[in-house]
């Protein structure tokens, strides 16, 4: 009978360090999970968790006290069958055996099993907190003041810069995939990122004079394949307006000989320093997905459509009429890279691994050397920075458009 006692105390022991790290090694991700599966079970799971100091003295007094019990027992054992010349030797038996079934053993199975150890074992615990409920009121009051001294309590929360943490650590191990990864990495980024990092700049921007005809505009449109074009009077930087091709194409007979601001829509004027994100929850609300990026003097900057936010997120996408262009950085052996003038720093970091430091006026790589030069960029201009060697291979309307780099050993 002693034995069959000593065997259950040992099973007993097994059980509490096994729902000990069954419960702690539990990820939020696996208690939503349960809930999912049953939401009364998963809440009392949750409220055990979020309730360690309760959680985890119960099952420490519960484990203490059949180690403590397995001793006693054993020693009992040993003096009445063998005498108190073998109780040293009983103990290292006993200690050996705690340690494979009471502790190791469990604890192993625990970290694969988590999920289905607390959903099992969550009713168990909570009647044992309950039942020694002022025993664990006692021992955390003492625990806290004693801690006090050299802890101080804090609160955990989730990061941004921990869950990304997560999402590389996800990436790496293969659960997710290297595109999806990006692309969450893209989404937080968009909190950061302004607008004019990511708009067409205004030298590139097609626009009308709003006194144009329609008959006088559609060749350009057709030629171009835009559906929406800024429009201005007077100067070619006082935008008043909107028109879309979808409304231009269905104009007939006289419409078609007045001036095109007649038809345009009431533009979005937008900060360039406004944050991305920010735009896009304006574009939910507008019926325009373009808008116009101003200055800091109120001149126009350039302009961003919706489809430039979620390329942002996506990568680049192309409609039928658009010419694929190639990647913006492309590796031409483990030191070289070939780079576009306009990719952002976003793109050097991932692709490259440098971390450019720069200010926040700054969004490409070409606004960065030519404020190293100080001067106009010219093809053949070589430059050397801590991160490594950059030599301008093109420009285009003094703007670098693509050049080479070589990394630092």
């Amino acid at each position: 009978m002693d034995i069959i006692a000593l065997v259950v105390l040992l099973i007993l022991s097994g059980f509490f360090s096994g729902t000990e790290t069954a419960f702690t090694s539990l990820s939020l991700s696996s208690i939503h999970s349960i809930i999912k599966r049953n939401k009364k079970r998963g809440h009392k799971i949750e409220r055990l968790v979020n309730h360690p100091q309760i959680l985890l003295t119960t099952i420490l007094i519960g484990n203490n006290i059949v180690n403590i019990g397995a001793t006693t027992l054993t020693t009992t054992i040993v003096i009445n069958r063998f005498g108190n010349f073998y109780i040293g030797f009983a103990s290292g038996i006993l200690v050996l055996f705690i340690l494979i079934f009471g502790e190791v053993t469990p604890k192993q199975i625990a970290m694969g099993k988590n999920e289905f150890i607390c959903y099992h074992t969550v009713n168990y615990i909570l009647v044992i907190s309950i039942i020694f409920r002022p025993l664990i009121f006692f021992i955390t009051i003492i625990s806290n003041f004693i801690s006090g001294f050299f802890v101080k309590s804090s609160h955990k929360e989730i990061t941004e810069e921990g869950l990304l943490n997560l999402v590389e650590a996800g990436s790496k191990m293969g659960v997710v995939e290297d595109y999806e990864s990006q692309m969450v990495k893209d989404v937080f980024r968009i909190n950061d990122t302004p607008i004019h990092g990511i708009m067409t700049h205004r030298k590139d921007v097609v626009r009308f004079d709003g006194n144009l005809t329609t008959d006088e505009i559609f060749p350009v449109l057709l030629e171009e394949g835009l559906s929406r074009i800024p429009v201005y009077e007077d100067s070619d930087e006082n935008i008043i307006g909107i028109i879309l091709f979808k409304d231009i194409v269905k104009l007939t007979g006289e419409e078609r000989c007045r001036p095109i601001k007649d038809f345009s829509h009431k533009p979005i004027f937008v900060p360039g320093s406004n944050k991305v994100n920010e735009l896009f929850i304006k574009f939910k609300i507008e019926k325009l997905n373009i808008a116009i990026v101003l200055d800091e003097y109120g001149g126009l900057d350039g302009i961003v459509t919706r489809e430039d936010i979620l390329e942002e997120i996506f990568g680049e996408m192309y409609d039928e009429n658009e010419t694929f262009e190639e990647a913006p950085i492309i590796k031409l052996n483990n030191k070289t890279w070939k780079v576009a003038g306009d990719s952002s720093f976003y793109d050097i970091e991932d692709i490259i691994g440098l971390s450019i430091p720069h200010d926040l006026g700054t969004q490409t790589i070409n606004g960065y050397l030519t404020e190293l030069l100080g001067n106009f960029p010219s093809p053949g201009t070589s430059i050397e920075t801590e991160e490594g060697h950059w030599s301008i291979e093109k420009v285009e309307s003094n703007c670098i458009s693509s050049l080479i780099f070589v990394k630092k050993d």
